[in-house]
């Protein structure tokens, strides 16, 4: 029985509104709609072309649902990739059948917001709230400019007039002119449409290149121009955009932005506002506008004049512009997972629904996001998911709830919600089908091999992977086991030579003190590591089973027995004559190996792929989950693959995941075949595995120093481990003097790992 804790995020639906490129008025009618949605302001605005900005726009904003405004179909791949998440033109409202009511059917609207701020705040105030609503001088594209910036109902469909005067009534909003080409006077007083749709909003994240305060300079008539400034604004930043063509009646806004934006980060280093230039506006005139912000003394400020790329991951690179996650409450809940069954949980609600009766079923939708901890004794299943097609089916079929609502986002699970009265089931899914289904996304069939059920079984045999499987990280110990796999025995002094030896031969010296003086096998053990303890942590584990030789006095054969198998007497296995044991002579206890153990080889290898799971798991401490052996079969070409083990590694803080595929040996080369092999499944994978390679050599040989640097040539990316990774607890000596001493993920480990074994730099 072990306890998951569930926590919920509940927040707006995040819409993704999608446009023909330059189709101003498709972009005014989702601005409109996205005045009406609390949340709106941080919702894309996305031109379906170029393809690669359409595709890094729902990248980094991942939304929730797509609302089609191209008056045409999808793109097939979007279509397939968003079956269940694309909202029509026709479905932007409804009808009630019983009042015949026209409504908005997106999202939250903000009538309940409105109505919590009249009741909590307004209706009290005798004087003037900030709320105002602009109404533009009517010349060519400032309207358009105005319904952009600072929101509008006009393009809203029927329902325009009906928000204009709810947010004019609920917020005693007043009505503010602002002439063409001139900001709206006392902006920093005013509370307009957009900004009402954050209220009680909390962002999370999103910094990267792209500071948090942006002067947009841009051409106001250019729908390029008025997306692109949306969509940042929608990343959470603070954005306000200057007309080139009268960028100094602007002044008091680019003095909000650029002051506003510089302040100190935990006192080290100062952050300060960027000056962007948009698509439209020429370099000179750029230049120009920069060198009067300059001029104003508001002191240094970025300026960038390449459009900042969404969606864009690079190794290394934080990225040029990041989206903020939103956050409107929070809610922690506990669910006991017990014999495969977990205990229902209460969703938690938005603060704004109505207190006097609940809303009907489907007036409202908002999305709760879900992440959760625990289960760490449960290693068969996981509370964390890889955010990939195939896993989100598996994860559809662990939670209650049509597939539509639940998907998982880049930061856990979410569910669409739409009414008040709601419970969540869930079931524990399987970290095995869960890696399976990334195989299977990548066009392979999966099923165990027998080395890879005998390292499975060995695992459970011993308890836990990280806990009780460190003894085989002893040379020593792993040299008995391979002694005994042929059926012999040895005596206890024999394994003590065995295991403390420090002879070496071909492949290094068993017993190293620099390895092993820290190793912890069990508790309340002593330091340095004493082959008394490694004894009889081999006992407990019922690695070795010890007995007897005896020699029957009747057909004077001997044979070895366990203890299990004599009293007072035996039975002799050749004659089966029963014999009394003979007390009173010396005999010493003799020790077999037991179990799959007894299978040569270190159960074909298990061992040296125990090891490299054990190093995975040590890196990513409870995130980790893995498959051993697993023959593969590529569905398009029918080839045939082999790995020693597949290791998911979730991320900590997101939906973010690395997959390792591993081949371990214990002694020999790798193949050229190998490298091949290994290469082309890496290729089939969209998100690109690492491909770890372990040997229990203290060194790799030459020729596959060669072949692994090779692999990493062609851009694979490697993990090379040897005894010297393979046999410590930590890595922090062997990674002395490297630049990524206390590694952190698995890029960290490649690095290093390549850097000691293959080819060292010098």
């Amino acid at each position: 029985m072990e306890t998951i804790h569930i926590r919920q995020r509940v927040r707006p639906c995040r819409y993704a509104f999608l446009v023909a490129e330059g189709n101003l008025a498709a972009a005014l009618h989702a601005a409109s709609l996205n005045a009406a949605l609390w949340g709106g302001v941080f919702n894309p605005i996305v031109a379906l072309t170029p393809e690669r900005e359409c595709s890094g726009l729902l990248t980094a904003f991942d939304p929730d649902h797509l609302v089609n405004l191209t008056g045409g179909a999808l793109p097939s791949a979007m279509a397939v990739r968003y079956e269940d998440r694309v909202v029509g033109p026709d479905e932007i409202m409804r009808t009630r059948s019983q009042t015949t009511v026209r409504e908005l059917a997106l999202g939250f609207n903000i009538i309940p917001l409105l109505r919590h701020v009249y009741e909590k705040e307004v209706r009290f105030l005798s004087e003037p709230t900030r709320a105002a609503q602009v109404l533009p001088e009517e010349s060519p594209g400032w309207p358009e400019f105005s319904a952009i910036a600072y929101g509008s109902f006009k393009w809203l469909p029927d329902l325009g007039a009906e928000f204009a005067g709810r947010f004019r009534l609920g917020l005693r909003a007043k009505e503010v002119a602002v002439p063409n080409l001139s900001p709206p006077p006392d902006f920093d007083a005013l509370l307009l449409p957009l900004e009402f749709t954050a209220y009680g909003l909390r962002l999370l994240g999103g910094w990267a290149s792209l500071p948090s305060h942006v002067v947009y300079v841009g051409d106001h008539l250019s729908s390029t121009d008025l997306i692109e400034y949306w969509n940042i604004r929608a990343s959470g930043r603070r954005c306000v955009f200057i007309p080139a063509a009268a960028y100094r009646a602007f002044e008091p806004l680019v003095r909000r932005a650029v002051s506003a934006g510089r302040y100190s980060v935990d006192g080290r280093f100062e952050r300060q506002a960027a000056v962007q230039k948009s698509p439209s506006v020429d370099d000179s005139a750029f230049s120009e506008i920069v060198e009067w912000v300059s001029s104003l003394g508001l002191g240094p400020a970025h300026h960038h004049n390449a459009r900042p790329r969404f969606g864009l991951e690079l190794e290394g690179y934080v990225g040029d512009i990041r989206v903020a996650e939103l956050e409107g409450t929070t809610g922690e809940e506990m669910s006991i997972l017990d014999g495969g069954q977990m205990t229902p949980v209460k969703l938690t609600l938005p603060p704004y629904l109505p207190e006097e009766a609940p809303i009907d079923k489907g007036a409202l939708n908002w999305s709760v996001e879900l992440t959760m901890s625990g289960g760490s004794l449960n290693r068969d299943s996981m509370f964390s998911f890889p955010k990939e097609p195939a896993v989100e089916e598996i994860v559809r079929r662990s939670v209650t709830a049509m597939p539509g609502q639940v998907r998982i986002s880049n930061r856990g699970v979410v569910l669409h919600q739409d009414w008040s009265q709601s419970t969540l089931f869930l079931m524990p899914a399987s970290a095995k089908e869960i890696i399976h289904a990334l195989l299977r996304q990548a066009g392979l069939e999966a099923e165990p091999s027998n080395p890879g059920q005998y390292a499975e079984q060995i695992i459970r045999k011993m308890g836990t992977l990280h806990g009780d499987c460190r003894v085989f990280k002893i040379r020593g110990v792993r040299d008995v086991l391979d002694r005994l796999g042929n059926g012999s025995h040895l005596s206890r002094g024999n394994i003590h030579d065995l295991v403390m030896s420090e002879t070496p031969d071909e492949y290094g010296r068993n017993w190293r003190p620099d390895l092993y003086d820290d190793l912890y096998l069990r508790e309340g053990q002593h330091r340095p590591l004493s082959f008394t303890t490694i004894f009889d942590v081999l006992l407990e584990a019922r690695l070795l089973r010890p007995g007897f030789v005896f020699r029957c006095p009747t057909c004077f054969k001997d044979d070895w027995y366990h203890v299990s198998e004599f009293d007072e007497q035996y039975t002799c296995r050749f004659c089966f004559t029963p014999q009394r044991v003979d007390f009173g002579s010396k005999h010493e206890w003799l020790f077999k190996a037991d179990g799959l153990f007894r299978i040569p080889d270190s159960a074909l290898g298990s061992v040296a792929v125990i090891l490299s799971l054990w190093r995975l798991q040590h890196l990513t401490i409870f995130s980790g989950r893995y498959v051993t052996s697993r023959n593969l079969l590529a569905k398009d070409t029918g080839n045939r693959y082999e790995i020693d083990y597949a290791f998911l590694a979730m991320s900590d803080f997101d939906t973010s995941y690395d997959l390792v595929l591993g081949q371990a040996t214990r002694f020999g080369d790798f193949k050229d075949e190998d490298m091949r092999k290994m290469a082309e499944l890496a290729s089939r994978f969209q998100r690109k595995p690492y491909l770890a390679f372990s040997t229990l050599r203290d060194r790799f040989s030459n020729d596959d120093k060669k072949r692994l640097g090779d692999l990493v040539a062609r851009g694979f990316r490697v993990i090379a481990l040897t005894r010297e990774e393979l046999d410590p607890y930590d890595l922090h000596a062997r990674f002395a003097g490297l630049p990524r001493r206390y590694r952190a993920k698995m890029g960290d480990l490649a690095e290093n790992t390549d850097q000691l074994n293959i080819a060292p730099k010098s």
